[in-house]
C-alpha cells in the first residue's frame, strides 16, 4: 500500500450529506454473487486510489482486542472462551443492513459513527472484535469481493480469533432467505439449528413470518467456501458466511428506503410497512449470538445429549 490516509475512521455521516448517493446507495439491495468486474481487486487499491475520500467516500469501523479474559472453575458448568469476529466487508450503502447486524452480533447496540463502542457494549452479551467497511456514497463502485479483502484490520480481527461470522446481502427482494456458507462446518450447523429455535424458519402458519434457511447453497459466488475469503482467514482456516435476502434484511427495519439515517433509527422497531421488525431482528440476532456461544463452548447438533 503506498498510501492509506489514517485519518479517523469514525468520520460523521453529516460531512457527506451532499454527496447524493444514488439510489443503490441509499438502497443497498446487494448482489447476487461476487462482483465479477468489481472497480477495485483489493481493499488496498480501493484505498490508494481513494484516500482523499475516507470520511465521504467510506469509512472502516473496527474493535480488535476485545475484554476476553476469562477464568472457569466452576464445576457444574463452563464458561465459552469468546473467540469469534463479527464482521461486515459490504456495510453502509452496499449491502444495507449488514453494518447495524455487525454491531449487534458482536454485542454493541448499533451505534452511529463517531461513537465509541464501549459505550454502546450491552449488558450481559460478550463484547466481540469487529470489523466493517462501510461505503457512504458511490456505494457499488466500492465493492470489494470477500477474496480480495486484504484491510490489515479485517486480517487482525479475524486472524486473531479462532472462528469468525461475516454477513452479506444478496439482491430478493420477493423471499426472505439467509444462504449460510463458509468453511466452518460446526459453526454452520450451530447457526442453522439457532435460527430454527429461534423461529426463522419456514411452516410458522403465517408466511409473512416464513423464512428458508439454505445451508451450503450451490452458487460459488456466495458460498463462503473459498480459502482466500476474509471470513476464512481465521486461526481455524474456517469461519460462516452468513447472506441475507434484500426482502429479510428490509423486514428487520421500521423504515428501511430512508439510507442510514432510516435504519439506525428503526431496526427492530415495527412499522405499518413493515410490521414483524422486531421479530426478525431479535430472532436474527439472539440467534447468531447464541449459535457463536455453542460453538464456542465446543457444542455440535449433530450430537444430542445422554
Amino acid at each position: 500500500m503506498t498510501h492509506t490516509s489514517r485519518r479517523t475512521v469514525l468520520a460523521s455521516v453529516a460531512a457527506v450529506a451532499a454527496g447524493l448517493p444514488t439510489l443503490n446507495a441509499v438502497v443497498g439491495n446487494g448482489a447476487t454473487r461476487a462482483a465479477a468486474a468489481d472497480t477495485y481487486a483489493s481493499n488496498t487499491e480501493l484505498y490508494t486510489k481513494t484516500a482523499s475520500k475516507e470520511g465521504s467516500d467510506w469509512v472502516r469501523r473496527f474493535r480488535i482486542g476485545a475484554p476476553v479474559q476469562v477464568t472457569d472453575n466452576v464445576r457444574a458448568s463452563s464458561v465459552p472462551v469468546s473467540t469469534t469476529a463479527v464482521i461486515a466487508p459490504h456495510g453502509g450503502g452496499i449491502e444495507a443492513g449488514t453494518s447495524e447486524l455487525c454491531m449487534a452480533v458482536a454485542g454493541y447496540t448499533p451505534f452511529e459513527q463517531g461513537g465509541d463502542p464501549t459505550d454502546s457494549a450491552v449488558p450481559g452479551v460478550p463484547q466481540r472484535d469487529f470489523w466493517m467497511f462501510e461505503a457512504l456514497a458511490n456505494s457499488q463502485a466500492q465493492h470489494v469481493t470477500s477474496t480480495g479483502c486484504d484491510d490489515p484490520a479485517a486480517l487482525a480481527a479475524c486472524g486473531n480469533n479462532l472462528y469468525a461470522v461475516s454477513l452479506h446481502g444478496f439482491s430478493d427482494t420477493a423471499n426472505k432467505r439467509v444462504i449460510v456458507g463458509g468453511r466452518d462446518e460446526r459453526l454452520k450447523r450451530n447457526l442453522a439449528a439457532a435460527f430454527a429455535r429461534n423461529g426463522l424458519k419456514p411452516g410458522n402458519g403465517d408466511a409473512a413470518l416464513d423464512v428458508s434457511i439454505e445451508v451450503n447453497g450451490t452458487d460459488p459466488g456466495i458460498d463462503g467456501n473459498h480459502p482466500s475469503n476474509i471470513v476464512n482467514r481465521t486461526r481455524t482456516g474456517a469461519g460462516a458466511q452468513l447472506e441475507i435476502s434484500t426482502a429479510l434484511r428490509a423486514a428487520m427495519f421500521g423504515v428501511w428506503d430512508q439510507g442510514a439515517s432510516g435504519r439506525m433509527s428503526s431496526y427492530g422497531t415495527p412499522s405499518t410497512k413493515n410490521p414483524y421488525a422486531d421479530h426478525f431482528w431479535t430472532a436474527f440476532v439472539t440467534a447468531v449470538r447464541e449459535a457463536i456461544r455453542n460453538h464456542e463452548l465446543g457444542k455440535d447438533p449433530l450430537y444430542t445429549e445422554g
